[in-house]
């Protein structure tokens, strides 16, 4: 049996969060630029699952005069970075004035004889190439206790874990379709003016009303169905034959 959506997001309440931010007087600021003491906010963007949406996000953000970094996985069986269609909406997210980072899965490398340091530098370099743009720095994707408070950097790049930006700032996620550390907005970095570091997946933000998190992946899940099958009849001249006959 399904477990019940966690929340329920839409897109119209992605820019409320932002304006009621920029009313209290929250700035958003790089990752390298946060001080800890201001109201500064690190808008950052896990890109798990569908780069559509990532784009309909960063358009938002640049509309509001916003500027955020996403973090796009290189190693994913959900999308490939290095497709033209991939490529274009990279560009297109920086043309908009935003950050592109790395999305590192750490997790099955942790016990290889491949030092993570390598590992994330490749994938950078490939990320840079599609991107035509520098990653300067990496979130961990489903990061495991021992990279939480990481103090080190990872391939010569900050990643979204150190101290600086976890713990000693207040963080607030929206991960797998739910507000896990409160409401941004009740916060207490933000009920105190502090700096925030704000991570939101915007495959849960871009429906026209709040839509339980479950039904979004389905969703997601039909789409990409059908852009198989049209890929498939694509490349298989039978299969294209079949699907008209």
């Amino acid at each position: 049996m399904v477990s019940p959506a966690l929340t329920a997001f839409a897109a119209d309440e992605y820019e409320h969060l932002l304006q009621a931010l920029l009313l209290r007087g929250y700035s958003a600021v790089s990752l390298a630029a946060i001080e800890p003491d201001k109201k500064h906010m690190f808008l950052r963007h896990d890109i798990d699952l569908c780069l559509n949406r990532a784009l309909q996000i960063a358009e938002r953000e640049s509309a509001l005069g916003l500027s955020a970094t996403y973090y796009f996985l290189v190693s994913t069986e959900l999308y490939s970075i290095a497709s033209t269609h991939a490529q274009q909406i990279l560009r297109k997210i920086a043309a908009l004035g935003h950050e592109i980072g790395l999305h590192f899965d750490a997790i099955n490398l942790l016990d290889s004889s491949i030092p993570l340091s390598d590992s994330a530098l490749r994938e950078c370099d490939i990320l840079e190439f599609c991107s035509g743009q520098p990653v300067t720095s990496i979130s961990f994707h489903r990061p495991v206790p021992q990279l939480l408070n990481w103090p080190h950097r990872i391939a010569g790049r900050r990643h979204c874990y150190e101290p600086a930006l976890f713990s000693e700032i207040g963080y607030i996620s929206d991960s797998n379709g739910g507000w896990h550390h409160g409401h941004p907005l009740e916060h207490e970095a933000v009920t105190q003016g502090k700096a925030i570091q704000l991570l939101t997946h915007p495959i849960w933000w871009c429906n026209l009303k709040p839509t339980p998190t479950v039904e979004v992946v389905e969703q997601f899940f039909a789409e990409n169905c059908s852009t198989f099958k049209t890929g498939l009849a694509n490349t298989v001249t039978a299969y294209r034959q079949s699907l008209s006959s």
